[in-house]
């Protein structure tokens, strides 16, 4: 610990990062009208997919961090264009995100 900060210091940043990253992609889809599932974030978002025969476990940190903004109602469940299950931001995460990067 070199730099003085603690282990749950850098998980406290880290997950700020990765929600941000997430709620960002989602900010996109929502701009392209798309319902979007974990893996297609996991994909645009460069977040590590398992690359192992357990598909369950392939977004699984996505997946984790979908669940915990669900929670904060910060994201929605959605059907995508395949009829699977996807995400969206909820209208008051898309409103805040939008006024805080200038869109009209």
């Amino acid at each position: 610990m070199s730099n003085g900060i603690r282990p749950r210091q850098h998980a406290r940043l880290g997950m700020f990062y990765l929600e941000e990253s997430v709620l960002d992609v989602l900010l996109e889809s929502k701009y392209e009208g798309e319902c979007i599932g974990a893996a297609e974030i996991s994909r645009r978002s460069g977040i590590f997919r398992s690359r192992g025969d357990v598909d369950a476990m392939n977004d699984a940190i996505v997946h984790g961090i979908l669940v915990k903004l669900h929670e904060e109602n910060r994201v929605q469940r959605c059907k995508q264009t395949n009829n699977r299950g996807g995400w969206k931001l909820t209208d008051k995460e898309f409103t805040e995100r939008r006024d805080d990067v200038g869109f009209d």
